[in-house]
């Protein structure tokens, strides 16, 4: 737990840094508005990650920037921002791990995707992306001359404590089994529970898919790395959206875990920012959503939604897993419905999954949701299709082929499987050389001596010092009339620090 008073001191300190920074920093465009080149400190404490907020939004909103602008007819709108890059983000620079790791020659991944739990519905997209990454390496001839090994596992998702032990259980044996790395978990809590033990045995932990933003500042050897961004960006881009449709008063649910905890406050700082009125501010048990918890917690989830109603906000966000379908069937039956209020999700729960929850046709029409990802090629989707003919839903199946391709490119430019020099050249991977887009491509410039840009079907990534993006592209999804996610509604914002 944080000290409060030493926390208020630094969050007073760091805003007059930033009104003296902004003063001498040159004028925005005239095509931004007033002081959006400012992300400030969140007002509370809210457990240990507010430490790490603190040292990641000095570094990304201080001197500003983070600035999204909305493309019409599905193209990626421009950035713009009133800062040079390497003042208004994480610094670049590569990882510098300090322990000895192991080589024996093969490259060796251990997968920690989500095959049961709340996040079970992100499984099969990001297994298929895993499986892909490793079919293309190996069939292009493998890294440094030998077949990639990538040995399956489960992360579970963290809501119940025995979810955690399912995690900690395949890192056991992927230690065990001498991976060099570790690919997951999905979930920001579930990685935040087994971090240490990777890391701390000189291995690499790379998540597809956490957006906490404590990850930026944590210590974890610089052997951390992830493929999607930090919910500093999500929170943007949602509270851009949700005040670009008019509305000024909005209501924040969210379950209370370091990702609903951490993407709620993200939300909230740039509505306001803005002038939308945060009306509701909640968190909830998700085990008590499940009816898996006591009488008290249950009935302060019921609680939760009759002052959503009560409160008759513009517009909520909803900030959850599976259980989301629990809650807005609860709004749905006292007439809190899209079409009178907007409805926003976020990356923990859009997609047809949720969908299937919905019996009568159109009820989720009108619902929005945001999710980090860019706009996928048809060709790309089709290699997953192949890998996986049932797939329905391709959330995070880039970002965990992109992570794969990205250590294996790594390895061959290392020129060994130790993690320790491997994670040295992740982040020199994603960004600064030669564009390239296949493992194949890509490897055979760097056996050529040069320097490599990859860039896959999650889009450019241009790791930070902290192995994460720079630069996020967010789909903004739309359900139709079966309840099933829209296409041809989606729409793509693109953002960088």
């Amino acid at each position: 737990m944080p000290d409060r008073d030493a926390t208020g001191r630094l969050d007073v300190e760091l805003r007059r840094i930033a009104r003296a920074l902004v003063a001498e920093a040159p004028a925005a465009p005239v095509s931004l508005p007033a002081g959006a080149d400012v992300v400030p400190l969140p007002r509370r404490p809210r457990r240990r990650y507010l430490l790490a907020v603190a040292g990641a939004v000095a570094l990304v909103g201080l001197v500003g920037a983070l600035v999204l602008t909305m493309g019409r007819d599905g193209d990626v709108a421009d950035v713009e921002v009133g800062q040079e890059p390497a003042a208004t983000g994480p610094p670049a620079g590569e990882a510098a791990p300090t322990c000895s790791g192991e080589e024996d020659g093969i490259l060796r991944i251990g997968g920690l995707l989500p095959a049961t739990g709340d996040l079970a519905f992100l499984g099969p997209p990001m297994i298929a992306g895993g499986n892909l990454a490793v079919e293309e390496i190996n069939a292009a001839g493998g890294v440094l001359g030998r077949p990639v090994e990538y040995l399956l596992g489960d992360s579970g998702d963290g809501a119940r404590d025995d979810y955690f032990e399912v995690a900690n259980a395949w890192v056991d044996a992927h230690l065990d089994a001498g991976v060099d790395a570790v690919l997951g978990a999905a979930s920001s809590g579930v990685s935040l529970n087994v971090i240490d033990k990777i890391t701390g045995a000189c291995k690499i932990h790379f998540s597809p898919a956490n957006t906490a933003s404590e990850f930026t500042a944590r210590h974890d050897g610089d052997l951390y790395f992830r493929t999607s961004p930090s919910d500093v960006l999500q929170g943007r881009a949602l509270a851009d959206l949700i005040v670009a449709e008019g509305n000024s008063t909005v209501a924040l649910l969210a379950r209370q875990d370091s990702y609903g905890e951490g993407l709620l406050e993200f939300t909230k700082l740039p509505l306001e920012e803005q002038g939308a009125e945060v009306v509701v501010e909640r968190t909830y048990d998700p085990g008590a959503v499940a009816f898996e918890a006591d009488a008290e917690a249950e009935a302060a989830v019921e609680e939760a939604v009759e002052e959503v109603i009560s409160a008759d906000p513009g517009a909520l966000v909803l900030i959850g897993f599976d259980e989301s379908s629990i809650i807005l069937n609860l709004l749905f039956e006292r007439g809190f419905v899209p079409g009178e209020h907007g409805i926003y999700l976020v990356d923990g729960n859009i997609g047809d999954t949720l969908g299937e929850n919905f019996t009568t046709p159109g009820q989720l029409v009108g619902v929005k949701g945001t999710l980090a990802t860019a706009e996928m090629p048809d060709e790309f989707r089709g290699r997953l299709l192949e890998t996986d003919p049932n797939l329905n839903d391709f959330s995070y199946g880039p970002e965990t082929y992109d992570a794969v391709i990205i250590m294996a490119l790594a390895a061959e430019r290392a020129g060994t499987d130790n993690p320790a020099d491997v994670a040295s050249n992740i982040n020199g991977i994603t960004r600064d050389g030669t564009a390239c887009t296949s493992f194949q491509e890509c490897r055979d410039l760097i056996a050529d001596g040069e320097d490599i840009d990859y860039n896959g079907p999650s889009g450019p990534q241009e790791f930070s010092q902290p192995g994460e993006p720079t630069v996020a592209s967010f789909a903004i999804m739309s359900y139709g009339n079966d309840n099933r996610i829209d296409d041809s509604l989606t729409e793509f914002r693109q953002a960088n620090f």
